[in-house]
């Protein structure tokens, strides 16, 4: 029955069987309602990236562990993992000028974060402050062009093939130029193991900022 469930409800069933916990205990934990965990247990309520996010730092893990299953869900002790990542498979989360899909996202405690990032902002102001990260970035542009903002060095345009690699701790960011949205493969590494989680916050502040940010007058 469970193996019908999408990932996140059956993980976290699986969890909550694991330590014995009620839905009771994961609302208290959590800050989500025992009826909210009781839907997305059963396949009944898809949750926001916000509900997901809170749901991961009730628990103490990673949103990647939330969508991994069985022994996935645990630190590698063998060097044999694989993950493939089909054309429009992926873990998207959207803003208003920015689609993060992260690739292979069912391969826990991993130190290579693959990202393929649509870049819409056109305009400084829509890419917002340039923010920066633990780790080094490579990135690859896949289609359109792009110019490349960070600390340090000049503006940077980009082109299709065209590849650059940074220090992300280097405030840094993306705009799309010419005529079409630009999107690119980004491949972030540290050797620290919550940098997916890092990754998200980045997002999620980015996406506060895109609703704080005032409307354009008419």
């Amino acid at each position: 029955m469970t193996d019908d469930l999408p990932p996140l409800g059956r993980v976290l069933r699986e969890r909550r069987a694991h330590h014995g916990w009620t839905l009771a205990d994961v609302a208290t934990m959590t800050g989500i309602s025992a009826s909210t965990l009781s839907k997305i247990e059963n396949g009944l309520l898809s949750p926001t990236y916000d509900k997901i996010l809170q749901l991961a730092r009730g628990l103490g893990v990673e949103i990647a562990d939330l969508f991994a299953t069985g022994e996935a869900s645990k630190p590698a002790v063998v060097v044999a993992r694989r993950s493939v990542s089909r054309q429009h498979e992926g873990q998207r989360l959207d803003t208003e000028f920015y689609s993060y899909t992260y690739l292979c996202s069912d391969v826990a405690h991993k130190r290579i974060i693959p990202i393929r990032v649509e870049v819409r902002a056109t305009e400084p102001e829509q890419m917002g402050a340039l923010s920066s990260h633990v780790g080094e970035e490579f990135v690859e542009v896949l289609q359109g062009r792009m110019r490349l903002y960070s600390d340090y060095y000049e503006p940077i345009e980009l082109e299709p093939g065209d590849s650059v690699y940074l220090d992300s701790t280097m405030n840094h960011g993306y705009l799309s130029i010419g005529d079409q949205s630009c999107v690119i493969m980004v491949m972030c590494s540290s050797a620290t193991p919550n940098l997916a989680q890092t990754l998200r916050e980045i997002i999620k502040q980015r996406i506060l900022e895109e609703q704080a940010r005032p409307a354009p007058k008419a």
